[in-house]
């Protein structure tokens, strides 16, 4: 029997890395605030139709390393402007989301300041992340429907 795996963020990148694939620093640098993810049509399995998906979700993002490499038999589900390999399957038991589709603009605002403080990011990217997370709402109800049929094995 194949457990059902999903991986989220980190463990999208330990996943992609423990499959074959290749993980690393993003050549932009740390990726803070929403993202739109756009969901693969092409996928072998169609996997979002099911769910009534629309072509593109918005997500939060938190990361400066990203899996840069898919896995040999491995699927790209879904991609960014900024990052090529947002979502991935291998297989029917296996997935993994760059995202958190489980933030709320208030986590995201919180990891802003702890990365601030620790001197990881500057103020002015905090500040210009900050105003762009005011205009943005993540598409957290369909990630939420995503991730249930993943692990219930609806998809």
């Amino acid at each position: 029997m194949k457990k059902k795996v999903l991986g989220i963020c980190f463990g999208h990148q330990v996943l992609g890395r423990a499959l074959g694939g290749k993980t690393g620093r993003a050549g932009s640098g740390w990726d803070i605030g929403f993202r739109t993810v756009h969901l693969s049509s092409s996928s072998s399995s169609n996997i979002f139709s099911t769910l009534k998906l629309p072509a593109r979700l918005s997500i939060i993002e938190c990361h400066r390393d990203e899996v840069r490499e898919l896995p040999p038999k491995a699927e790209i589900i879904g991609w960014s402007e900024r990052t090529g390999i947002e979502m991935f399957k291998y297989g029917d038991h296996m997935m993994g989301i760059q995202g958190h589709p489980e933030y709320t603009t208030d986590i995201l605002l919180h990891l802003i300041d702890r990365l601030l403080l620790m001197d990881l990011i500057i103020e002015s990217f905090a500040e210009e992340v900050r105003a762009k997370v005011q205009e943005c709402e993540a598409d957290r109800e369909a990630w939420r429907r995503l991730c249930v049929a993943f692990l219930k094995g609806g998809l």
